[in-house]
């Protein structure tokens, strides 16, 4: 019973873990829609420059 406790709470938590990265990508491509830039977008996410930007160009490339 404790190993299906525990597979649940793993699926659980992956789920949540995908929500979250959704979320943070809807608001960093909106964030660059509206013209902020790479800098004040990591500093509003506390994120490094380097995945903000991979992060825009991955989603460029799902809409071409």
């Amino acid at each position: 019973m404790s190993v299906i406790c525990n597979l649940s709470q793993g699926i659980e938590d992956k789920g949540i873990a995908i929500g979250e990265a959704r979320e943070k990508t809807k608001i960093i491509i909106g964030m660059y829609n509206k013209g902020f830039i790479l800098e004040q977008i990591a500093a509003a996410i506390d994120n490094d420059i380097k995945v903000i930007s991979a992060m825009i160009k991955s989603r460029e490339l799902e809409l071409v």
